[in-house]
């Protein structure tokens, strides 16, 4: 499903709001804004799935927020980006193992930053030998599972 999302140019680059969901976000380029928008309708309808939220309506948005963005502003309709999976299984399986970013990067020979990076759930650089790595770091299998579209 596709949210209406109001994109403006600012002084120092461009700004989105995405009124329903209650997004705000600004970026150098209007691409960077956009993609940074669709990010951002992901994580929120993820965590209003999570957390049994309810969406927030253009009318409950609070007025100072809507009145930011210029009459000049574009409106366009995104569809929230694609999430990994993988990422949130990693993060998932670091929370029920009681396991921090740091410590999984000490086991598997990695820098924080990587750790961080695997747990993005917009980063798609997995390789299977990382995999294997970190579900022995932290003591589990792993299970890949092809399915019909």
């Amino acid at each position: 499903m596709a949210y209406l999302t109001i994109i403006g140019k600012t002084d120092t680059g461009w700004a989105t709001l995405t009124p329903e969901l209650n997004c705000i976000g600004t970026a150098k380029t209007r691409e960077a804004a956009v993609e940074q928008a669709r990010e951002a309708i992901a994580l929120v309808l993820g965590d209003a799935q999570e957390q049994g939220a309810t969406i927030t309506t253009l009318e409950q948005v609070d007025p100072d927020i809507r009145s930011e963005m210029g009459i000049e502003d574009e409106v366009i309709f995104l569809d929230p980006a694609p999430m990994n999976p993988v990422s949130l299984e990693i993060a998932q399986a670091l929370e029920r193992t009681g396991i921090s970013q740091a410590e999984l990067a000490r086991r598997i020979g990695t820098s924080r930053s990587a750790v961080s990076r695997m747990v993005n759930p917009f980063y798609w650089g997995h390789s299977m030998d990382l995999l294997r790595r970190v579900a022995e770091a932290l003591g589990l299998q792993i299970e890949v599972k092809l399915t019909a579209a």
